[in-house]
Formats: C-alpha cells, sequence, structure tokens
C-alpha cells in the first residue's frame, strides 16, 4: 500500500515518521514523507494545496507529532476531508489524547505504532475490520472506543534504521511544501543526532513518560536500551551514508548513563573505531560515575547535559515528584569537574506558578555553587497535554485545558510570559534566572555578574522589582535577543571551527590557537 506520513512538529529528523517509513517500506509498502515544521501557528493556503496534491496517491495518511504541532495536524486532517483517505493519528501527543485526536482522525494509535501500523495495513488490504487491532482508538457514535495496548517492542535492535533516504521526502520551505534536498547539508545542521533507547527511569510530573508508563500498565518492559554494538551500527551508517559531512553527534537518550559500566565500555570502545566524532548526551544526577565519564571522555565525549530542574528541594519533591538532593547534584558537579574536556551544562525550568520566592532564591543558590566553569539552559515551564502537571494546574484552576497551557510556546525559546497569567507571578527573579542562561565562570552566572547576586536578591529589592514590572519586561525582552544574536554567531562561529568544543569554548581555543 501507499502511505503518506506526516510530521507537523519543527523538527527534521522527525524520528517518529521516518522509523514507521523504514519499517512500513521493510514490510513492502511505499512511503512518502512530508516533514512540515515552522514556527508559524497555521499552515498558509498554498501549502494545504500541496499537500492534498502529493497525498493524492495514498491509500492511507498517517500524522505523528508531539503536542505543540497538533494544531496543525487538525487543520492538515480538516483540509484532506474532502479527499476521502483514511487517517491514522500517532505520536506522543495522541498516545496521551487519543479523545481529541479522534474528534479529526478516522483513527488514533496510543502507544509504539511501529506493529500497529503494519497489522492495521495487512486488515486495510485483506477487507477485514481493523476496529480490533491493539493500541488503536477510534469514534463510534458518540463513544471513544480505547483497544487494549500492546507490550512496547521489547528489543529494539530489531528496528531498523530510521528512513533518510529523501527519494520521497518534502520539506514546507516558504510556504510551499517542496522536494527535499538531497544533499542533508541544505536541510539538516552538521550535528547529527539519534537516539538508541525508549523510556525514562524517573517519574517527573512535567514529562509525559510518566503517563506513558501508566498507558502501558506494567504490560512489558517500559524501559529498553538498543544493545551497544547495535546503537553504534546504527551511527556509523548514519554517518556514512546519510551524513558524511557531520560535525559531532547528541545522543537522545532520556539518560545515557542508565547503561551499566560494562556496556559503556563496550559502547565506548565501538564508537571510538567506528564513528569517532565527538559526542554529547543527556544524564541525569544520581546516575553520574567517574569511570563512565573517563570511558566515554577518551571516547569522544564533550559535553554533558544534566537535568537539575531546580535547586529547590520543595519543587523537586512536591511539584515536579523528582527528588534528586541538591547534594545529589553537587557530587554529580564535582566528578564531571575531574575531567576537563567535559563541558557540563545544567538544565533548569522557570516560569513554573507553583514555585514561590523561596524556591526561586534556593534555585540561584545552588547554581553558584555548582562548579565552574560550566553552562547553563533555561527552559520555559509547560503544561504538556497528558502530563500529571497538567492535570493538577487544570484542577487548581491556573489553567482551563489545552488552549492555556503554554503548548504553543517552544520550551527554548526564552522567558514567554505576556500571554499566560500564571507565568507573571515572581517574574524579577524568574527574569534574573533567566540571565544566568549561557556560561558560568567565578565571575558570572550567563549575563549575572556573581559579585551583585547578594544585592540584586535583598528581600528590598526584590519587593521594589516586584512592583517595577516594566523594567523586568525591558531585561527578559533584552536577553531574548541576546540568545538569538549568540545563535547567529554561533552559527557562523560553527562553520568556521569544525570542532563543536571548540566552538563551544571559544576563549580556550583561541588561546590554544595563538600561543
Amino acid at each position: 500500500m501507499n502511505v503518506a506520513l506526516i510530521s507537523t512538529d519543527n523538527d527534521l529528523w522527525a524520528f517518529g515518521a521516518r522509523l514507521i517509513s523504514s519499517v512500513l517500506k521493510r514490510a513492502g509498502h511505499s512511503t512518502r514523507l512530508l516533514l512540515l515544521g515552522s514556527e508559524s501557528a497555521e499552515f498558509p493556503a498554498d501549502a494545504l494545496d500541496d499537500v492534498r496534491q502529493l497525498i493524492g496517491p495514498s491509500d492511507l495518511v498517517g500524522f505523528s507529532c508531539f503536542s505543540r504541532g497538533a494544531r496543525k495536524a487538525r487543520q492538515i486532517a480538516a483540509a484532506i476531508g474532502s479527499l476521502a483517505k483514511p487517517v491514522v493519528w500517532g505520536g506522543l501527543h495522541a498516545s496521551l489524547n487519543p479523545a481529541e485526536c479522534a474528534e479529526a482522525a478516522d483513527i488514533v494509535c496510543r502507544g509504539e505504532g511501529e506493529e500497529t501500523i503494519l497489522e492495521l495495513l495487512e486488515s486495510l488490504e485483506e477487507g477485514r475490520s481493523w476496529e480490533t487491532v491493539r493500541n488503536l482508538a477510534y469514534r463510534k457514535g458518540e463513544t471513544v472506543v480505547l483497544n487494549p495496548v500492546r507490550p512496547p517492542i521489547s528489543n529494539l535492535d530489531t528496528l531498523p534504521l530510521p528512513d533518510f533516504e529523501r527519494t520521497h521526502e518534502f520539506h514546507l520551505s516558504l510556504g510551499r511544501v517542496v522536494k527535499a534536498p538531497s544533499d542533508p547539508r541544505l536541510a539538516h545542521s552538521p550535528r547529527m543526532q539519534y537516539i538508541g533507547s525508549r523510556g525514562c527511569a524517573l517519574n517527573c510530573t512535567y514529562c509525559c513518560n510518566r503517563k506513558l508508563k501508566d498507558l502501558y500498565g506494567g504490560n512489558g518492559v517500559y524501559l529498553r536500551r538498543m544493545s551497544p554494538a547495535k546503537y553504534v551500527e546504527h551511527l556509523a551508517t548514519l554517518h556514512r551514508r546519510h551524513f558524511p559531512n557531520a560535525t559531532d553527534v547528541f545522543l537522545l537518550d532520556e539518560d545515557f548513563f542508565l547503561r551499566t559500566v560494562e556496556e559503556i565500555r563496550e559502547f565506548a570502545g565501538l564508537y571510538r573505531t567506528q564513528v569517532g566524532l565527538p559526542f554529547d548526551c543527556m544524564v541525569s544526577p544520581p546516575r553520574i560515575a567517574d569511570e563512565k565519564v573517563r570511558l566515554l571522555a577518551e571516547a569522544g565525549l564533550w559535553r554533558i547535559s544534566m537535568g537539575v530542574e531546580s535547586g529547590s528541594e520543595r519543587t523537586k519533591k512536591e511539584v515536579f515528584e523528582r527528588p534528586v538532593p541538591n547534594e545529589t547534584v553537587m557530587r554529580a558537579s564535582r566528578t564531571i569537574k575531574q575531567h576537563p574536556t567535559v563541558a557540563p551544562c545544567y538544565y533548569f525550568i522557570i516560569g513554573n506558578p507553583y514555585e514561590d520566592r523561596q524556591d526561586l532564591l534556593d534555585t540561584l543558590g545552588l547554581m553558584t555553587r555548582l562548579e565552574s566553569p560550566h553552562y547553563a539552559d533555561i527552559y520555559n515551564l509547560v503544561f504538556f497535554p497528558g502530563s500529571v502537571l497538567f492535570d493538577r494546574a487544570v484542577r487548581d484552576g491556573l489553567i482551563a485545558g489545552t488552549r492555556d497551557s503554554g503548548v504553543e510556546l517552544h520550551f527554548r525559546a526564552g522567558l514567554k510570559y505576556r500571554e499566560h497569567a500564571w507565568k507573571q507571578n515572581n517574574l524579577y527573579l524568574n527574569a534574573l534566572l533567566f540571565l544566568t542562561e549561557g556560561k558560568a565562570t567565578s565571575r558570572r552566572l550567563g549575563l549575572l555578574p556573581r559579585r551583585a547576586i547578594p544585592f540584586l536578591t535583598r528581600p528590598a529589592v526584590i519587593d521594589f522589582m516586584d512592583r517595577q514590572r516594566t523594567v523586568c519586561r525591558i531585561v527578559i525582552a533584552s536577553k531574548v535577543l541576546l540568545l538569538r544574536t549568540r545563535a547567529r554567531i554561533g552559527t557562523v562561529v560553527k562553520s568556521l571551527i569544525k570542532s563543536p568544543a571548540d566552538a563551544y569554548n571559544l576563549p580556550r581555543y583561541l588561546k590554544r590557537k595563538f600561543t
């Protein structure tokens, strides 16, 4: 059968749609990939016309997206309704919000879709009813039918490499849907990405992994990892066949250090000989161990990104349900410090209406104690539909639902607060934390001078600045502008300096280059 796969997320990697495409191709079906990411809230009319034309020969249309792409998925579903093509909607948003998605799509896939889509197509080909296929949801009259969920795929090594062939791939560009460039350098950044695991060991309320675990309800193993050999094989193939000009690799696993020392050792040895590019990965503080850092540093690890989220023990325990003590964070920071070729980057969440003044001061205090130099990435809280924290915010009356949850915001786009009243509490202290994004040295946290912090956090100063919201708004807008400028400069720097570690720490590179 011919299947059109559409991703409305602003991400050309689109691993969900690409992997489904590979699974279908392996089974003898043909696919067409439409990757329609953009920062716009809606598609222009010309783009919708292009979509209708491109999916014309297809027997089935599949959507995949996160919550931020759901509005545009609904727009496409409405635009192609006259074509009478069966539409199946999968991906994270559909898995956690099947009733909503069933209003726009004929069929909704909850959970992993690789086995489900094959069974669905087999039913359609043979003219049998698909209504009993596991993982599917659909409307029947006024009722939403939720079929039982099949166990998650136990052996990730059986999955093919995601489809990066680009033969039948189309992108949204300047308001039209056009053939994807055959040269990946024209579509993707030189930074190759991949993920070799599924699931997360933590149960954070702001993340959707918690609800996905509930969806499976103990039906199979939720947290799974590719074997080191298969992981490296996929990375090497991606680099050799599809991204020969890649400068580095970002491993997207939720916590790469969940692997044992033996797995890390095997991965490091294979990666060093078969791939050899600098790489970075994400970790959680409790998993940091000196031997793991050492082994991976020898294989090319140049940066560790670690979720801290808050310096408030209360917030982590009572709001995020991520009870990682600050001492554990500090211990991890000290361990990374012992490996000077590895740059630590710490993630923090701001714009959280459940935090009070003391919570924010605790976060700033933890930032000042972390070993330097380090880097901070500041995330803007979003109540993702389907998350535990979203449900709590609705119950508490902070939000009415999806429309005012902040789902339209990119969590890395700065402190976006104007459209959401629940983000405007403690605006001054959140602005201070926003200023810390970037490099921390012995003298500063981002743009915030360390010597100024005791004065800026005096109760009288906080009270005064809380009344001077115009000043806070100017500070936030200025920081957003600086981040955008930094991103543009960073693009130029990375084009001139191939090593990501050198581009990330330009002063160190220049000192080594000219002394």
